[in-house]
């Protein structure tokens, strides 16, 4: 955790000013009250530690649409139904106009994935915005969510962290656990490895979900994710010595998903 100057901070004001638009309305509705640190940098986002009073929440602000690569990502987006036609072209044609509806529609659906898994039990940050439309749409670019961590220091990523060989088991049947719950809601993360499951105090927490795929709308690309995902898994758990089995679990996952 390094902790940097708030950015866009204003010399001798009472309370920091952000340069980012976005991270500054949210901290003059009083979402939060201080920028406290840096989380993690990175070409699609910045994640800061805030404060609230007492409280921390993480604030994910997405970078500057010149910043960030959509190139690979049409699979995350099959089945997403665009209702406003121009709107829909500018996203075909992938005009400015368009990545900013993109970008607009990625945080969106962030909140409402968030939201949606936290109303179904399974462990992920608990959105600090919304459920309304309304409230998420304020957000701009920033994900204002629960911070997973102690104090101020953020919990590992189950890529980064050194776990005894019970608590690799335990991470593995948990994270299992998890992809086959999200298919038995007919989801697919997309994106399901280490990289993207946190290890806190015993418990795998998921994150990174705008681009979760309901198998619903999207049932080919969704059991092509899946089956990645189920590798993924496997692949990034044996640097933790665990063995899983990628055909069972292909198997057992697939079966899992919601008939139609």
């Amino acid at each position: 955790m390094t902790t940097p100057a708030p950015p866009g901070a204003a010399a001798g004001a009472d309370a920091p000013t952000f340069a980012d638009p976005d991270l500054e309305h949210l901290h003059q509705r009083g979402y939060f009250d201080s920028l406290v640190g840096l989380v993690k940098g990175g070409k699609e986002a910045t994640v800061y530690l805030v404060g609230r009073g007492e409280e921390r929440l993480a604030a994910k602000v997405y970078a500057d649409l010149e910043s960030r690569s959509f190139r690979n990502d049409a699979g995350y987006w099959a089945g997403v139904y665009v209702p406003d036609r121009r709107v829909a072209k500018a996203l075909k044609q992938r005009s400015r106009v368009g990545q900013a509806a993109q970008q607009a529609i990625w945080v969106m659906r962030e909140y409402a994935n968030l939201w949606r898994l936290v109303e179904a039990g399974l462990p992920v940050p608990r959105p600090a915005i919304g459920p309304a439309v309304s409230e998420c749409a304020e957000a701009g670019s920033v994900v204002l969510m629960e911070f997973v961590g102690h104090g101020d220091t953020p919990a590992p990523r189950l890529s980064d962290v050194r776990l005894s060989a019970a608590e690799a088991e335990a991470a593995y049947r948990q994270s299992v656990d998890l992809l086959l719950r999200l298919a038995r809601l007919g989801l697919v993360h997309g994106d399901f490895s280490t990289y993207n499951l946190l290890w806190h105090d015993g418990r795998v927490v998921l994150i990174d979900v705008p681009q979760l795929l309901e198998v619903a709308s999207a049932a080919r690309q969704a059991r092509e994710l899946l089956e990645r995902d189920v590798v993924s898994l496997v692949t990034s758990f044996r640097r933790h010595r665990v063995e899983g089995d990628a055909e069972a679990l292909r198997r057992e996952a697939l079966r899992s998903l919601p008939r139609d």
